[in-house]
């Protein structure tokens, strides 16, 4: 399934229901809660349970450890503000990006942990996400969409601009339709002066907390990074929007230089952060490949080989994402990213499925060679994996998955059966078995 355009009869919302400019509220001062912001309160709890029940927290202890000390350490002087519990979490979404519910909880997906690089950069996304509980971003926002219109044309609004029915943007798709409030702050952003708010708290609480402020602009410009032909619009990914945010940080720094953060130092702190970011970064090239995002699978498991070019489930998950890449290039082209490459993109996501498009690909001769090198590159990875750990039995689910598709049926069989051999209680036997089955007939085995 793709995004789903705006609806036509939604799109008055679309402008009506931008975040506008809205009064701020100083740390510490009173706010008076209405009966209004305690049902979003509740809506928020509600995304809370439900986020957990369905599986979305990556749980690991060592990484929800660390997460809750960069964001703790994030956390503004005395006590929390009133109906406020601070938790950080990792959520399961490929989508660059992070949101804060107005109860404390703080998500940021495996797509935007994946991205990053140490953790400054982290407790830098932390900080900002947490003016926005502590100025009361989302009640205030709640009001005025709640003067403009009913709630269910801001339900309606929300959904319309969720992704459906797939991991790339799972998060914001199940905000839209229990805290549409958050959903659309995740698209749209708050207003210009609450998020250089949320910036400049970020930039302050770096430099206080001995991390360095200049991560906040590497940030913003990893976010910048073109790894798809991206027409989805989230205010982490939002060019001009992050133009802007380069611009004034930039600025910042060059009148208010702050305290340097030796490069040794910022070196470890970048070998800590791969190191306990690993797990989430191969969770995050599945979530991709599931999505059909197989360039941002492949550039994320890049960066896992140089940090570590002889573990075998990294060249696992490297090979997958060239399994999945198929007719496309590693990275977008010069004209896939022109303004008229990406209109013909967001045409071919409304009347084509993934399995479509990747045929429409094959059909030409380009396609062809990007399929056969991206096979070629796969099976020579799975190999180099297999050279390393033997029993690695998710390696040869791959290289079966690979061999069926190339139609080296015979091969294929006895990956497949290597792979029940050595995982006989994997959750997919049955499924892998039915291929087996298939397989022993065309082949007459």
């Amino acid at each position: 399934m793709r995004l789903i355009a705006v609806r036509p009869i939604l799109l008055v919302l679309l402008t009506t229901l931008s975040v506008t400019m809205l009064p701020g509220v100083e740390k510490g001062s009173s706010f008076e809660f209405t009966k209004v912001d305690l049902s979003l309160l509740e809506q928020a709890d509600a995304l809370d349970s439900r986020l957990e029940r369905e599986g979305m927290v990556f749980h690991d202890e060592a990484m929800e450890t660390y997460v809750n000390q960069a964001g703790r350490a994030m956390l503004p002087s005395g006590t929390a503000p009133e109906r406020v519990m601070w938790r950080f979490r990792v959520i399961r979404d490929p989508m660059a990006n992070a949101f804060a519910l107005p109860n404390g909880s703080i998500y940021v997906t495996t797509g935007l942990v994946s991205l990053l690089e140490n953790e400054d950069q982290l407790a830098g996304v932390l900080a900002h996400e947490m003016t926005h509980v502590t100025d009361r971003h989302s009640y205030l926002a709640f009001r005025d969409y709640r003067k403009k219109s009913t709630i269910a044309s801001i339900a309606a609004y929300a959904s319309s601009m969720a992704p459906v029915n797939t991991s790339w943007g799972a998060a914001i798709y199940m905000a839209g339709h229990m805290v549409p409030v958050v959903m659309m702050a995740s698209i749209n952003g708050y207003s210009r002066e609450l998020e250089r708010d949320a910036d400049m708290y970020a930039f302050n609480k770096l430099a206080e907390g001995n991390y360095d402020p200049k991560e906040l602009v590497n940030t913003f410009r990893l976010l910048e990074r073109m790894d798809e032909v991206n027409v989805d619009k989230i205010y982490y990914n939002d060019h001009p929007k992050l133009d802007d945010r380069i611009g004034y940080m930039t600025g910042l720094i060059s009148s208010k230089p702050p305290v340097s953060v030796s490069p040794e130092v910022l070196g470890s702190r970048r070998m800590k952060y791969l190191s306990l970011t690993e797990q989430v970064v191969r969770e995050d090239i599945h979530l991709s490949i599931l999505s059909h995002r197989p360039r941002t699978a492949l550039a994320r498991a890049k960066k896992l080989i140089e940090f570590d070019p002889n573990s075998a489930e990294n060249l696992r998950v490297q090979a997958d994402a060239y399994r999945s890449l198929g007719p496309w290039t590693p990275r977008p082209t010069d004209q896939e990213l022109s303004k008229d490459g990406k209109q013909k993109e967001q045409s071919l996501r409304r009347k084509l499925t993934s399995d479509e498009e990747e045929r429409q690909l094959l059909a030409n001769g380009e396609g062809q060679a990007a399929w056969q090198e991206n096979q070629r590159l796969a099976e020579e990875t799975y190999q180099k994996a297999l050279a390393i750990d033997p029993a690695n039995a998710k390696t040869y689910l791959g290289l079966g998955q690979l061999y069926e598709k190339t139609n080296r049926n015979k091969e294929a069989l006895e990956a497949y059966e290597k792979y029940l051999e050595l995982a006989p209680n994997a959750l997919d036997r049955q499924r892998v078995q039915g291929r087996i089955d298939i397989l022993r007939r065309s082949t007459g085995l």
